[in-house]
């Protein structure tokens, strides 16, 4: 079964050309993040400009992924989300680089 990566808004960064919400997209990178130390522009960059709040501090996973493209000619596109870090989520999104995800929202 793929995994999974949930939205709770239909953010920008993971629309398509079309403006449509991707179906997939492939994890690449998960780095460990403290969200004081992100600057503000990339805050209102992952939030869709404050749609989504979070907190002020706290230790975050940042993944990093790649879009799924319907022309290989064109660009790459990636993304980036954050995810609140536990142990759990650690091991599973580690587990899971190089691999697809379906994208629900």
């Amino acid at each position: 079964m793929m995994p999974q990566i949930k939205f709770s808004h239909k953010y920008k960064k993971i629309l398509n050309c079309h403006n449509d919400v991707i179906e997939t997209a492939t994890l690449l990178q998960v780095v460990q993040v403290s969200l004081e130390e992100l600057s503000q522009h990339f805050l209102d960059y992952d939030t869709d400009n404050g749609v989504y709040q979070l907190p002020k501090r706290g230790k975050y996973l940042m993944l990093l992924f790649l879009k799924e493209h319907e022309d290989y000619t064109t660009d790459l596109n990636l993304f980036t989300t954050l995810r609140r870090s536990t142990p759990e989520k650690f091991v599973f999104y580690t587990n899971n680089i190089g691999k697809v995800f379906q994208v629900i929202t």
